[in-house]
């Protein structure tokens, strides 16, 4: 979409100029920005439409992740929460409409300080009384981790709050209510909000720790389906959040998207920087194999990834898909020397965010654990990569096997203690590697340069060589020769290749310096 919003006043401020209370605010200007040049309408979000999921991909985004963690919340978790229940609901279709227009910002409010991800203890309570709830916070333990939800200056808030429900004294399982939080300029009655440190280095915006004291809210407050004791409160809470999912595919796109950038970045500051040679003439940093390496796998990372992502969103949105299918589908960026620790050159930046989006739904090792195990203990299973003979998908099939016969041969199962000495500290790799075996098959099917498929081989094999040595024979000997053929394979195209990423000013292009032949 052709949306000219590098035009738009928010996004031509320098916010790494600005005091940071002025870039939050700018946060909430950008991503009030972005909403209204895409104009998404609710069913595109309840359906994640097409122009949804490329709304997540627009490299706008990147610049400013505190925008994207506000879109994601308004957009996906409190717009597609509250969306999914207007049939049933028609009086949520004014707030809808408000949130629509961007005359509020919504947030999702599930995490406790003392639980994280343990939500099906969470203690935020909602007691019915005769006209309605009160919504209270029982001790600091119980209070709502993480979402922004201090007063921002023309921008009024509202939640759905996770809560238990308490009738007659009984709990009666987890539900959401819909609670107006600030109005634009202090907090609303009986909430506090206490805003979290600026995270070091990445994009701010207002975390906060937020609490309800005895809050009164009114009986159309409650979104929940029922507020009879439920059978299984596990599989209702499930229900409630199932937006998590959407957005744990949603936020990691700005990481495939920060990759082109900084491979972008990297590559043009590599050909423009230059440093005197042997002889009187200076020459491009870019000519050093030291530079060249990194520079040449994150392109070649940035194809991979960029090439993986509409297949992963087709297998995502698969009708029919087991939820938990599709949840486990969603969790499968140094050298530009000293100008690449400042801001206004985003890699720092980038780099920061990336790991706040490794966190944003959930740790990614825990993530890790509960799918593997999952997996190993055959609840379900994942789509396998398309090309199952390739190194990667060797490795990635060879991890589970390994790990599922060893899991056998336990007496007590995944109950044995040796399933938590031997197996867990091997999840986030297997998945890693499943990640990068589905990744490398999608690059080879859409035609991915072969250099550049190498280089990424090259730099998925380095994640565990010791496997490769041993079960393939592929030494470091071997593997540094691939590298090097590969980086000879692509060097002469790297300009073209990074261009063609299409993150380059074009109006620029014409005034940089044309890379002269390079001695590989």
């Amino acid at each position: 979409m052709n949306n000219e919003l590098f035009n738009h006043p928010a996004f031509k401020t320098r916010s790494e100029l600005l005091q940071v209370d002025d870039r939050v605010t700018l946060a909430y200007d950008r991503a009030k920005a972005v909403f209204k040049a895409w104009n998404l309408n609710v069913e595109e979000i309840v359906t994640c439409s097409k122009r949804f999921w490329e709304m997540q991909a627009d490299p706008i985004i990147v610049l400013d992740v505190g925008c994207s963690n506000i879109l994601g919340c308004h957009i996906n978790l409190f717009l597609g929460t509250l969306g999914a229940l207007l049939p049933r609901r028609p009086d949520l279709g004014p707030v809808i409409s408000q949130a629509l227009r961007c005359e509020f910002f919504g947030n999702f409010l599930l995490s406790e300080v003392a639980h994280g991800l343990d939500i099906m203890n969470l203690e935020t309570t909602a007691t019915r009384v005769q006209d309605g709830f009160i919504l209270h916070t029982p001790h600091p333990g119980a209070a709502k981790f993480m979402p922004p939800t201090t007063p921002i200056r023309g921008y009024p808030k509202m939640a759905i709050v996770l809560a238990k429900l308490i009738v007659d004294g009984k709990e009666h399982g987890t539900h959401p209510f819909l609670v107006a939080t600030s109005d634009g300029r202090r907090m609303c009655a009986g909430i506090a909000s206490i805003r979290l440190p600026p995270r070091s280095g990445s994009s701010p915006l207002d975390y906060a720790i937020t609490t309800f004291d005895q809050v009164h809210l009114p009986p159309s407050a409650f979104l929940g389906f029922s507020m009879e004791n439920p059978t299984n409160r596990q599989t209702l809470l499930h229900r409630y959040i199932w937006r998590i999912g959407v957005g744990s595919m949603a936020i990691p796109m700005n990481s495939v998207t920060a990759t082109s950038f900084i491979a972008t970045i990297g590559a043009d500051y590599s050909f423009r920087r230059h440093v005197q040679g042997k002889g009187s003439e200076k020459v491009p940093i870019i000519s050093f194999r030291t530079q060249q390496l990194p520079i040449l796998h994150a392109t070649a990372i940035a194809y991979v990834l960029e090439a993986w992502r509409p297949h992963a969103i087709e297998q995502f949105m698969e009708q029919g898909i087991d939820p938990r299918v599709r949840h486990g589908l969603a969790d499968v960026g140094e050298r530009l020397g000293a100008q690449g620790t400042f801001v206004h050159n985003l890699i720092s930046q980038m780099e920061m965010d990336n790991r706040g989006i490794s966190i944003a739904e959930g740790d990614i090792l825990v993530l890790c654990i509960r799918l593997f195990s999952e997996l190993l203990l055959e609840r379900y299973s994942l789509p396998q990569p398309s090309r199952q003979d390739t190194l990667l998908a060797r490795h990635s099939a060879h991890m589970f096997s390994a790990c599922s016969s060893l899991l056998s041969s336990f007496p007590r199962g995944h109950k044995d203690e040796r399933f938590n000495s031997i197996i867990l500290p091997q999840c986030e790799a297997a998945i890693s590697a499943l990640g990068q075996a589905m990744a490398y098959s999608f690059a080879l099917d859409d035609g991915v340069p072969k250099p550049l498929l190498d280089l990424f081989e090259c730099a998925m094999i380095k994640q565990d060589s010791a496997w490769y040595v041993e079960h393939v024979g592929v030494t470091g000997d071997i593997r540094r020769d691939w590298e090097d053929l590969a980086a000879k394979a692509t060097l002469p195209d790297l300009r073209d290749y990074v261009d063609a990423l299409g993150y380059i000013d074009r109006r620029l292009a014409s005034n940089r310096m044309k890379p002269r032949t390079l001695s590989v």
